[in-house]
């Protein structure tokens, strides 16, 4: 038999052991930990700094910021190199240095990752369809609009795995500023921290905010890229767009194919109105009061059954790998 990594033996033992799985969701030993991520945009690249600390790339690129940019999250980042001054090098599995991001749970407080390897660990990283924070027109740091916290597609995609592992923790980051003309790749350092973890699952959701296809290839797969690169190891699973754009969704799914990705496409939901929110939508707030949207930018984001939706496409994705893992190795 060949080499069996810890991650096959993790998925084997799913397969091995569904009746100790089943027992741990019954009596609620598989309750999900989980931290809201923000990064936090004083945090980004700083090409003058890479330049001088770095004087044998500042002899091929100068002080071009895009040309140093481009060799921090394509080389440098794996090389030791650190983005500005005062940033940590990128070490995986080294996950316990926060102040590239600010790390908070619903009460606020600070949350250290888990050290225990024998957890299911799954990354979210998306626009407000994954977490848009508690303002005067939203009431919750969730996916916008979903009726409650436990109905957003990040939630019921981890009650889907806690189903199928004993323990579940998970991450989820907000990360509409990379939508951003003017951020971009800049702030792809800041993701360093937070990808130092050793995931089994990252989950990418982005893109519908950005209204230029010029450079949208190019800027996703390096994103992609970049955070495909960081954690080896882990699936990773592409959300297509829930809101059209000529072109946007095809150059998400493209960028899939050549980097063997698992892909949930959202076509043939899209633009279907009994997925989409409306004014006068309730929602059941942190506060556990009752809202109605009434702003017309939450009311057509997804509604519970959009976030079933992609939430059952992840889990399909996880499912068949999982299976395609047995099939490959036996």
């Amino acid at each position: 038999m060949r080499h069996v990594t810890r991650r096959i033996l993790h998925r084997l033992a799913l397969f091995i052991a569904v009746v100790f799985v089943f027992e741990c969701v019954n009596t609620g030993h598989n309750v999900a930990n989980a931290a809201i991520i923000v990064p936090q945009t004083k945090y980004m690249f700083d090409a003058d700094y890479y330049a001088a600390m770095n004087p044998d790339v500042a002899a091929i690129y100068g002080t071009d910021f895009d040309s140093l940019l481009k060799h921090y999250v394509t080389r440098g980042k794996w090389e030791g190199r650190t983005p500005y001054e005062n940033a940590v090098a990128f070490n995986p599995t080294v996950s316990d240095n926060v102040e590239e991001s600010q790390i908070v749970t619903a009460t606020d407080s600070l949350v250290q990752a888990n050290p225990t390897g024998d957890i299911y660990k799954a990354l979210f990283i998306g626009n407000s369809i994954t977490l848009h924070p508690a303002c005067s027109y939203w009431w919750g740091a969730w996916g916008m609009a979903a009726s409650s916290a436990d109905k957003d597609y990040v939630h019921q995609t981890v009650k889907g795995l806690q189903t199928m592992y004993p323990l579940v923790d998970y991450d989820v980051v907000g990360f509409s500023t990379w939508e951003r003309n003017n951020v971009r790749s800049k702030i792809l350092p800041n993701l360093d921290t937070t990808l130092s973890k050793d995931y089994d699952l990252v989950v990418i959701q982005v893109g519908e905010n950005i209204k230029s296809m010029k450079h949208f290839k190019e800027d996703y797969e390096t994103l992609v890229s970049y955070i495909k690169n960081s954690v080896p190891t882990a699936q990773v699973v592409l959300v297509g767009d829930f809101w059209r754009m000529s072109g946007r969704d095809n150059i998400k799914k493209s960028v899939a194919e050549e980097l063997g990705l698992d892909y949930v496409d959202l076509s043939a939901i899209r633009n279907n109105s009994s997925y989409i929110s409306y004014i006068g939508a309730k929602v059941t707030g942190s506060d556990g009061r009752t809202h109605k949207v009434n702003d017309s930018a939450v009311a057509i984001h997804p509604n519970d059954k959009t976030m079933e939706y992609i939430a059952n496409g992840i889990i399909d994705a996880v499912n068949n790998e999982n299976l395609q893992i047995i099939v490959d190795e036996y």
